[in-house]
């Protein structure tokens, strides 16, 4: 018997202060951000504006007064015929218990939200304007332009370590090392230590003492770290062969541009001949990669006045970073995916149903999926204890044929994986820190798993 998902009202859950805090502060941005752009069009979107307004403030009075959460109309999924999922689900889990906002299902509400959320600008009768507007657009944008210094420094290091990949045939040892480091970053983001790859080092230097300790201080924070298993059972040890590996996205921005620098180093590296992304197609949690997003960074790169403090003469290497994306990305080596099953409530135990999807995923030598969100999907955001291996969390994937890397950050409940004693551990130390409930350890930010299936 499978267990029971993560609820709203569940205060030792982060799902209680998602839909009290983290949610109202989400609608509220997009109503701020609908009103900040019907002021610099009054004339054009006032009318069609305000609608999406009060669609929006009704989403926030529901919640905040916990009204039963209703099914999609005839007309909604007319618009959008995937909502018809949403509506059996909801079906489903109402059988058991009345779905509130404040009392529902964690993950379903969250996907339904953002979807909601969708509709109120693809409606067919709205003005075209707002038919392909991303609300979450300017702070994406935001966000992203104050990473400028973490993009110049990754870009700098990354052009001193490609020179050298292309001078010199590293070793498998050495690519593995490399492969780590880039994972790393990928994992972490802004918030890893770069200084593995730092001034002018030298392949040598990654595999000395030194680069050792780094590297171990780097992964101090991975509870789970499968990767040596992923690294061996994928094939990747052996270059030069003819390798797909496909990475489901997570965030946009910074996030999308460390993935962007994974994806530079495994086709420099011959680790893998083509990478496919595969992106949302939809607005979702916020800063979810979109097909847009991957353009639009490209173009943000390109243009010298996206990073006001980034100098001139120090932009050369964030050039040659973008002109290596699009050199890739015209090749057909970078490849851009998109599938409505990444936006609906379904766990990913289901993906097999999605024909076309999933013989496309079977083509993959390896599927690294990003992020927390695609943890709770694969391993249905259930309340696993949390010594439960991976394997038996991700319950049909386990022998579906797909080779699966997660990386993931903790950010929500669910964690599998752990040896005995681990979590008690971890509870008392991020209660000695002076939290008051060390459960919330596993929802901090401050620990990751990397976990692997195939």
């Amino acid at each position: 018997m499978l267990p029971p998902p993560y609820y709203n009202d569940d205060k030792n859950s982060f799902a209680y202060s998602t839909v009290h805090k983290r949610w109202p502060t989400i609608i509220q941005g997009a109503i701020d951000d609908v009103q900040e752009t019907i002021a610099s069009n009054k004339e054009q979107l006032q009318d069609s504006g305000s609608i999406i307004l009060d669609q929006l403030k009704q989403v926030l009075s529901d919640m905040e007064h916990d009204a039963k959460v209703r099914q999609f109309t005839p007309n909604e999924i007319s618009i959008n015929s995937h909502l018809s999922h949403f509506n059996k689900s909801l079906e489903k889990f109402n059988r058991n218990k009345l779905v509130t906002w404040q009392t529902g299902p964690w993950l379903y509400l969250e996907c339904y939200l953002y979807q909601l959320i969708n509709n109120f600008f693809i409606d067919k009768k709205q003005d075209k304007f707002w038919q392909s507007y991303d609300v979450f657009q300017k702070l994406k944008t935001k966000t992203f332009k104050q990473s400028e210094f973490g993009v110049f420094e990754l870009c700098k290091r990354y052009e001193t370590l490609s020179h050298q990949l292309n001078q010199v045939t590293a070793d498998s040892e050495t690519l593995y090392l490399l492969f780590a480091e880039f994972i790393d970053i990928s994992l972490w983001g802004n918030a890893t230590d770069l200084s593995l790859l730092a001034g002018n080092v030298t392949l040598e230097d990654i595999k000395s003492l030194q680069g050792a300790e780094v590297r171990q201080k780097n992964e101090e924070k991975i509870i789970v770290n499968d990767l040596k298993q992923a690294w061996e059972k994928s094939g990747l040890s052996s270059k030069g062969a003819e390798r797909r590996i496909d990475i489901v996205l997570d965030n946009s921005g910074f996030e999308l541009f460390a993935d962007l620098i994974l994806c530079l180093f495994l086709l420099d590296s011959q680790l893998a001949s083509e990478i496919h992304l595969h992106c949302k197609e939809i607005p979702w949690f916020v800063s979810d990669t979109m097909p847009k997003d991957f353009r639009d960074l490209l173009d943000q790169l390109k243009d010298g006045q996206f990073f006001p403090k980034i100098h001139k003469q120090d932009s050369s290497a964030i050039q040659l970073i973008h002109d290596q994306i699009a050199k890739y990305n015209k090749e057909n080596k970078i490849i851009i995916d998109h599938s409505p099953f990444w936006t609906l409530d379904y766990n990913y135990w289901s993906i097999s149903q999605f024909d076309s999807l999933f013989e496309e995923l079977t083509k993959s030598n390896l599927i690294i999926f990003k992020g927390d969100l695609n943890y709770r999907k694969l391993t249905g955001d259930l309340q696993w204890p949390k010594t439960t291996p991976f394997s038996e969390a991700i319950q049909d994937l386990k022998d579906s044929g797909l080779t699966i890397l997660s990386l993931r950050t903790c950010k929500a409940d669910v964690v599998v994986g752990l040896p005995e004693g681990l979590e008690e551990r971890l509870v008392k130390e991020y209660k000695d820190e002076g939290n008051g409930n060390g459960q919330f350890w596993s929802s901090s930010g401050k620990w990751a798993v990397i976990s692997f299936n195939k």
